[in-house]
């Protein structure tokens, strides 16, 4: 009787071990937002957008899908690769892997632009530079994977 107990429990480790292996997981597969809003995508060491119009205020969700981190850090002007203010908008996601937030300033000037560049990889990006645009009449998009591209684009 023993040894058919533990038979029995050895075949329900075995299935118990083989139904976690094919479920979903909430971590690095795809974004947790899937609200309409303002999204950059890295893929394959590019920026999409390329160029991003965001009112001010506004939350950019940066959705890293390469297995490598990055970021998405403002410049003065492109390919400088230093990161800097452009009449008074900065940001740093600072380097990351899955997904990462900040925020426009509410203050923002309509028609600013802001280059932005990956800290790491600088030139090395098939898009080394992309924008972001302050525009008061930008719109949300669909979140990558849910039916559209990054949102906001011009």
């Amino acid at each position: 009787m023993t040894k058919r107990l533990g038979q029995v429990l050895a075949l329900a480790g075995v299935v118990t071990l083989l139904a976690s292996c094919g479920g979903s997981s909430s971590g690095g597969s795809g974004p947790v937002n899937t609200a309409p809003g303002f999204y950059i995508t890295i893929k394959n060491l590019s920026y999409s957008p390329a160029e991003l119009d965001v009112p001010p205020g506004a939350t950019v969700t940066v959705v890293n899908q390469d297995a490598m981190q990055h970021s998405v850090t403002s410049e003065a002007t492109p390919g400088s690769f230093t990161p800097a203010a452009v009449a008074g908008v900065q940001f740093d996601t600072g380097l990351f892997t899955g997904q990462m937030q900040f925020t426009i300033p509410a203050g923002a000037t309509n028609g600013t632009v802001i280059p932005y560049f990956c800290t790491l990889h600088k030139g090395l990006m098939n898009t080394p530079n992309a924008t972001i645009k302050i525009d008061d009449t930008a719109q949300p998009g669909p979140a990558p994977g849910a039916g559209g591209g990054g949102g906001g684009g011009y």
